[in-house]
């Protein structure tokens, strides 16, 4: 295991990480439930969907923020895997 798994596998189980993942997902569902409140209530659609779109937006890079830990692990584990399983090149084998 690298320093930088090391690393990324504690701040995905550090209790702050998990306060602010926790955090997060709660603001930003409230924010798109008023969001779409606003633009329920919107007369203009044009603006009404603009609304809408910002919020989905603000609550996807959110998202793509969280996940990094946890995508950017498997992403070294899966590298990890696919060095370790090469096969040996010598035409003595493993010897």
């Amino acid at each position: 295991m690298t320093d930088e798994q090391r690393d990324l596998d504690n701040l995905t189980k550090h209790p702050g990480w998990l306060l602010l993942v926790n955090h997060g997902k709660t603001e930003v569902e409230g924010r798109v439930t008023q969001a779409m409140r606003n633009a329920a209530g919107e007369r203009d659609d044009v603006q009404a969907l603009n609304l809408l779109r910002q919020c989905i937006a603000a609550k996807d890079a959110l998202e793509t923020f969280i996940a990094w830990p946890e995508t950017r692990l498997r992403v070294l584990k899966n590298a990890e895997t696919a060095t370790n399983t090469a096969p040996q090149l010598s035409r003595r084998g493993n010897l």
